[in-house]
C-alpha cells in the first residue's frame, strides 16, 4: 500500500511591488498555522518516507516549520516543477517517484486541491465534499493507494482518507 499526503502551503504575504511571486514569504497566520497542523500531523502519524517540495519560499518556509513532525529522516527533494506545473505533470511527479511507501507533496493552489480531488475515487463522502469547494493554505490530505508502485497512480485510484483545514483545529 502506498501513502500520500498532499499540503498546501501555508498562508503567506501579499506579494511586495515590484517582487516576484516565488519569493513571497510566510505571514504570521501562515506560521500559527503551521503550529496547528503539526500537531495533527503528530497525532496523524504522517511519516514519509520523501518530501517533494515546491522550490518557492514559502512552500520551503512551510516544510521547515514541520519537519520535526518527522523522526524517520525523510529524504527531501526540492523542485520548482511543483510551483508551475498543472495537475498531470503534478501525477507525472507522483508516477515518477521510487523507493518511497509514503510520499509528502508540498505545493500550490489550485493543483494541491485538483490533486486532493482527483486521485481519490472514494474515501468519506463529506471529506471528499469538503476539499471538492476549496483548499486552504496549510491543508492536509491523507490519500492511500492499494497498489505497491507509484506509476500506477492515476486519477480515481486512491481513498481519501482524511483532510484537514487549519480553522476545523
Amino acid at each position: 500500500m502506498l501513502r500520500l499526503y498532499i499540503m498546501r502551503h501555508a498562508k503567506s504575504s501579499w506579494a511586495i511591488p515590484g517582487a516576484r511571486d516565488f519569493d513571497r514569504e510566510l505571514n504570521d497566520r501562515g506560521l500559527q498555522d503551521l503550529e496547528k497542523i503539526s500537531k495533527v500531523m503528530i497525532n496523524e502519524g504522517v511519516l514519509p518516507d520523501k518530501i517533494l517540495c515546491s522550490s518557492a519560499i514559502r512552500t520551503r518556509q512551510t516544510l521547515d516549520a514541520v519537519i520535526d513532525c518527522f523522526d524517520n529522516g525523510p529524504e527531501i527533494v526540492y523542485t520548482e516543477r511543483l510551483y508551475s506545473s498543472g495537475l498531470s505533470e503534478y501525477i507525472e511527479i507522483i508516477n515518477s517517484t521510487k523507493d518511497a511507501k509514503s510520499l509528502l507533496i508540498i505545493g500550490h493552489n489550485p493543483m494541491c486541491g485538483s490533486l486532493a480531488i482527483s486521485l481519490p475515487g472514494s474515501g468519506d463522502s463529506e471529506e471528499l465534499e469538503k476539499i471538492a469547494y476549496k483548499y486552504p493554505t496549510a491543508t492536509i490530505s491523507i490519500i492511500d493507494f492499494n497498489m505497491d508502485d507509484w506509476a500506477d497512480v492515476t486519477k480515481a485510484s486512491g481513498i481519501l482518507k482524511k483532510s484537514v483545514f487549519p480553522s476545523e483545529i
